[in-house]
Parts: C-alpha cells; structure tokens; sequence
C-alpha cells in the first residue's frame, strides 16, 4: 500500500535551499524523509505478530534516489550499449538535467519471507496487520513541513560555523 504526497509550489522552500549546494540539499531531504517514515516504522514494529521476532527485525525505512542519469543508464543497457556507454549516457542525461527531475522516495518496508501473510492473512491464517495501520497513524505533511525548517536551519548554521572557523581574530 503505498502512500504518497507531491508538494509543488513552495517558492520559500526552494528559496531556503538554493543557498545549499545539491548534495547538502540532497542530504537535507534524505533526513526530513527518514525522519518523517521513523514514527510510521516504530509503529509497524510494535504492532508486528511476534513469533521469533524475524518480521519486526525485517522493518526498515529507505530511501530511493532517481534522476535522469539513471533512466537513462537503465534505457542504454536496455538497449545493448556497454556499461561505459551506459555511464556515459548517464553522466551527460544528469549535465543536462541540472538537477531537474531528481526525486526521492521513502518506503517502509518489511522484508520478512512471511510479512505479506502476516498483513492480509492466508485460508489459514487470520490477518494481523501491522504496516496499513502504521500508515493510516502517520501525520506526514505536518511532520515533514517542521522538520524541513529545523533541518534547513541546522545546515545553515554547521556552514556558517565551518566558514567562521579561520576567521577568528
């Protein structure tokens, strides 16, 4: 089941970030992420049946990047190139992209062999879910909108302070 949220229009986001290069905005997104997927993957843990404990330990949350390079690398293998024409491909998709149609996914998921029987249940066997009510439970956009801001004002002041640093009189 998977839950998703497309937030456009936030010029005082983007404005906030551009002071970033792309990998520390890259690395602030990333954490809001996995910061806003923790309270859905503590809950899906605890409401997990718990036989030998495999299936609660097989609850992680991930994050996926994609970006032109990739589709384009994937695109190129597919149609036979070599991996270094593949590269290749990839590396001129991202020059070209400049950043443009960069995403990121989070999912919380359980890896377990038996998860999915767990969740919806057999001929055999009741349901138990675990990871659809950890995710009704979630309060994403309100969680993700304050820790954008707490993330983007740490990153602002590690950066000012390393630029500080030689400049002490």
């Amino acid at each position: 089941m998977a839950k998703s949220y497309k937030i456009s229009g936030l010029r005082e986001l983007d404005k906030s970030l551009e002071q970033f290069t792309k990998s520390t905005q890259r690395r602030v997104l990333e954490r809001v992420l996995k910061q806003t997927a923790k309270p859905i993957e503590d809950n899906a843990k605890r409401m997990a049946p718990v036989d030998r404990g495999d299936l609660k330990r097989s609850i992680e949350t991930i994050v996926l990047r994609s970006n032109a390079g990739k589709a384009a690398f994937a695109k190129a293998m597919e149609g036979g190139a070599t991996r270094a024409e593949a590269g290749q491909a990839a590396r001129d998709a991202n020059r070209s992209a400049a950043g443009e149609g960069a995403s990121a996914t989070v999912r919380v998921r359980a890896n377990a062999p038996h998860a999915i029987f767990a969740e919806f249940g057999t001929h055999k066997m009741p349901a138990h879910p675990f990871m659809r009510p950890a995710f009704r439970s979630a309060k994403s956009i309100d969680t993700m909108r304050n820790l954008l801001r707490v993330e983007i004002e740490k990153s602002a002041k590690r950066i000012a302070s390393r630029g500080n640093k030689g400049k002490k009189a």
